[in-house]
């Protein structure tokens, strides 16, 4: 990714997760859910979301070693995959970042966990992060 665009997505990924919370599950693929915070409050107007369509895995510190292939993942069914996000309920999200070369998102706790969501998917965009609209 070139370096203005992923200055400009980090900025924007900041500004709409840093300091949610995990707030609920939508059962069309694997879509969660933030809370609104201080910082993003006054300026959107509906439900922020992070939809993940590629392999995760929660960490339970931030030091780790970044998986490089998906074979180094889980492989979660659809229960399975929920209820691993499920254990991040309610917990504040304090950082987020994406990688510098590929699109791996990183969304760090206030708990000290981290969901790892890896940035490559044959068929489908790997994660997005957006808001649906009142």
């Amino acid at each position: 990714m070139e370096q203005e665009l992923n200055t400009l997505a980090d900025k924007v990924l900041k500004y709409l997760c840093i300091g949610s919370r995990l707030e609920g599950i939508n059962f069309y693929g694997l879509k969660i859910l933030l809370s609104e915070s201080e910082g993003n409050r006054d300026r959107i107007d509906g439900q922020i979301y992070i939809n993940i369509e590629s392999k995760f895995k929660i960490f339970d510190t931030e030091q780790f070693e970044i998986p490089k292939a998906e074979e180094e993942f889980p492989d979660y069914n659809w229960m399975e995959a929920y209820t691993e996000i499920c254990k991040l309920r309610l917990k504040e999200i304090v950082d987020v970042r994406l990688d510098e070369e590929v699109p791996n998102l990183f969304i760090y706790f206030d708990t000290g966990e981290v969901l790892f969501i890896y940035g490559h998917h044959d068929k489908y965009e790997s994660w997005q992060v957006g808001a649906w609209y009142k």
